[in-house]
């Protein structure tokens, strides 16, 4: 047995030990590691407040809603009826802020218990047949590997910049739909009492225009909030994650395209090929 062949058995033996290291002990402990660990309760917590900051705007916009359907006459209705809307809207991005919760997750086990091992394999095989595209095909997956593990905490770093800077106009939609709430339920409540009919009467005709107004501006910044929520939580972390697919083909020359399945042109039918096929002749 010449050097050649035994540091070939013994780079095999070595890869082999990194894929069952990998895919055992790394796969379990490294969620708990301090690095990594620390970087899921910074997005968890990222995470956790702005799916907060969702369920009480849906909670809101729905009780404001019911408070205005509740105002005599049909000024409001309308305003009432796009604030129930909402909540179609804040429960697509409650779902797409619980995925990304739980692709912290399920990446590092995806990661180390596949992606690894797969890579520690190429580089078997091109030890064994001494092929350099296995080589490159191990590192490709990798590199990978690794912008996997990055991509969706580098999303939420990005998204905080921006969510944090309109934090407080979030707030203050919240605080404004609240104060119109506990105004239009004090007139509902007043309407139910059938001993000031008359200067319920009065006091509605007053108000109602006013309450039109903050309800048209309530509706608005509901509308900025859900476009703040919508950028930060969806369509930052898509450019995000189509900037590391670009930078992966420039590194690797993966193209994620490529896996994806071209729709063919349909073929004519026999029979206009026949006629075709005459016209030609």
């Amino acid at each position: 047995m010449n050097n050649n062949t035994l540091s070939k058995i013994v780079i095999c033996i070595a890869l082999v030990i990194l894929a069952v290291v990998s895919f055992f002990p790394i796969a379990k402990s490294f969620p708990e590691s301090r690095l990594y660990d620390s970087m899921v309760k910074t997005c968890t917590a990222s995470l956790d407040d702005k799916a907060e900051t969702v369920l009480r705007l849906t909670a809101t916009a729905t009780v404001t809603s019911a408070g205005l359907s509740a105002i005599p006459g049909d000024t409001a209705t309308p305003i009432a009826d796009k604030l129930a809307d909402f909540s179609e809207y804040f429960l697509l991005i409650l779902c797409v802020l619980y995925a990304e919760k739980y692709l912290l997750a399920i990446i590092p086990a995806g990661v180390f218990r596949l992606v690894v091992p797969l890579a520690c394999v190429m580089f078997i095989v091109g030890t064994l047949s001494v092929s350099r595209r296995r080589f490159v095909q191990g590192g490709k997956l990798l590199l990978i590997g690794l912008m996997m593990l990055c991509v969706i905490p580098v999303s939420l770093k990005v998204s905080d910049v921006i969510y944090d800077s309109y934090q407080s106009s979030i707030d203050a939609t919240i605080e404004n739909a609240e104060a119109l709430s506990e105004t239009t339920d004090e007139l509902v409540q007043a309407q139910e009492d059938q001993g000031l009919v008359e200067k319920i009467l009065g006091r509605i005709r007053e108000t109602t225009g006013g309450l039109a107004e903050r309800a048209a501006d309530t509706l608005n910044r509901f509308v900025e909030a859900m476009a703040v929520l919508i950028v930060t939580s969806c369509v930052i972390p898509i450019l995000v994650l189509l900037f590391f697919v670009w930078v992966i083909k420039q590194l690797t020359g993966v193209d994620v395209r490529d896996f994806v399945p071209r729709r063919r042109a349909p073929r004519l039918h026999d029979d206009e090929e026949e006629t075709q096929q005459r016209v030609s002749i």
